[in-house]
C-alpha cells in the first residue's frame, strides 16, 4: 500500500511520531512518500529511527503560487503541498493514501484501508474522505459557509484521503485543482481543505470515522479510552497538544506521552504565534498545577526560549 505525507520542517516531529506509530502497528511493508520543501532535514531526523516496515521515498516540493490564508496561522504552505505532490508520484501507482502529519495510529489500519481502496477503485469516485458537515442540516452558520463556498452537498475533513490515481490522472484532476486554486478568490478559512471541498462538492466515497478520528484538544471531558479504541487519532482544533495550553487537557497529555515514547525526551512545545505563546506562558504561571508538567521551572525556561524563535 502507498501513503503520502506532505510537510515542511515545522511538522517534522509530528510526522515522525505518526510514522513511528504506523510502523509499530502494521505487519507488512508499505510505501511512504514524503513531500517536503527541505527533504534533507526530514531524512536527517528520521535516520535515528528503525522504521523497518516503511519504504521511505522523498519528493522535493517547490511552490511559486500565492496561497490563501497563511498569515499568523498554525499551518504553513505545506498544507497545500498535496495539490502539487500527487503529480510527482510514480506512474505505476494505482492509489495513494494521504495522511496528515498530526495523526497517530492506535491500531492496525491496513485491512480497513485496503478494503476501502478496493471499493474506491471499483466506484465512479476519485477520492474517499470522511464527512464532517452537511448542507441544510439545521446549522445556519454551516449553511452560510456552504453558500459562501458555492457548495450544496457535504463537506469532508482532509486529514485522510484515499485517491484513485488512475482516475485522477485520466481526468487530469491535478491540473483542474491547480487551476481551481489559482482562480479561488475567496478566503479559505480551512486552507486546502476548503479548496478540495469546493472542487469535489460532495462527490466522494465515504471514509469511516475511525480512519480519520478527529479529537479536539480543548475537550476536558473526552474519554481517552474510547478514542484509543479507534484506529487513528487526528489532533484537530486551533489549540494543538504541542502548544503550552494543550498540556491542560487529556489529549495534550496523551500526545506528550507518545512523544516521550518516540523520542525519549520530556516535552515537545512548538508555538506558531508569539503573542499567543506569551499569553499561554502567563496562564501557565498562574495555575501550573493544572498542566501535565513534572518540572514547571524547566518547562517555563524552555517556553520562554521559544519566544525568541518566533
Amino acid at each position: 500500500m502507498n501513503f503520502l505525507y506532505c510537510l515542511d520542517e515545522n511538522y517534522n516531529t509530528q510526522a515522525i511520531m505518526s510514522l513511528y506509530s504506523l510502523n509499530k502497528v502494521i505487519n507488512e511493508s508499505i510505501n511512504i512518500f514524503i513531500a517536503h520543501n527541505n527533504a534533507g532535514s526530514m531524512q536527517k531526523q528520521i535516520s535515528q529511527f528503525n522504521l523497518e516496515k516503511l519504504n521511505l521515498n522523498y519528493l522535493n516540493i517547490a511552490n511559486d503560487l500565492e496561497l490563501p490564508n497563511l498569515k499568523n496561522e498554525h499551518v504553513t504552505e505545506a498544507t497545500y503541498y498535496r495539490i502539487f505532490a500527487l503529480n510527482q508520484l510514480e506512474e505505476n501507482l494505482d492509489h495513494i493514501i494521504y495522511i496528515d502529519s498530526d495523526i497517530i495510529f492506535n491500531k492496525e489500519p491496513l485491512t480497513s484501508f485496503n478494503n476501502l481502496k478496493l471499493k474506491l477503485l471499483k466506484s465512479d469516485f476519485v477520492i474517499s474522505a470522511n464527512t464532517i458537515g452537511r448542507y441544510q442540516s439545521g446549522n445556519k452558520e454551516l449553511d452560510e459557509y456552504f453558500d459562501y463556498l458555492e457548495m450544496d452537498d457535504k463537506y469532508f475533513n482532509a486529514g485522510v484521503i484515499i485517491y484513485d490515481l488512475n482516475k485522477y490522472k485520466e481526468k487530469k484532476i491535478g491540473d483542474q485543482i491547480k487551476t481551481h486554486l489559482i482562480n479561488f478568490k475567496k478566503d479559505a478559512k480551512y486552507w486546502d481543505q476548503d479548496i478540495l471541498n469546493a472542487f469535489f462538492n460532495g462527490k466522494y466515497l465515504e471514509l469511516p470515522e475511525t480512519l480519520n478520528n478527529n479529537v479536539v484538544t480543548e475537550n476536558e471531558n473526552i474519554d481517552m479510552a474510547e478514542q484509543l479504541e479507534k484506529i487513528t487519532m487526528h489532533f484537530a482544533g486551533r489549540t494543538k497538544p504541542w502548544h503550552v495550553e494543550g498540556l491542560k487537557y487529556p489529549v495534550g497529555c496523551y500526545f506528550q506521552k507518545i512523544y516521550r515514547e518516540t523520542f525519549g525526551k520530556d516535552i515537545f512545545i512548538s508555538p506558531y504565534d508569539k503573542r499567543r505563546h506569551l499569553k499561554e506562558i502567563k496562564n501557565f504561571l498562574k495555575k501550573s498545577n493544572s498542566y501535565c508538567v513534572e518540572n514547571p521551572i524547566s518547562f517555563v525556561i524552555k517556553s520562554i526560549f521559544l519566544l525568541f524563535k518566533l
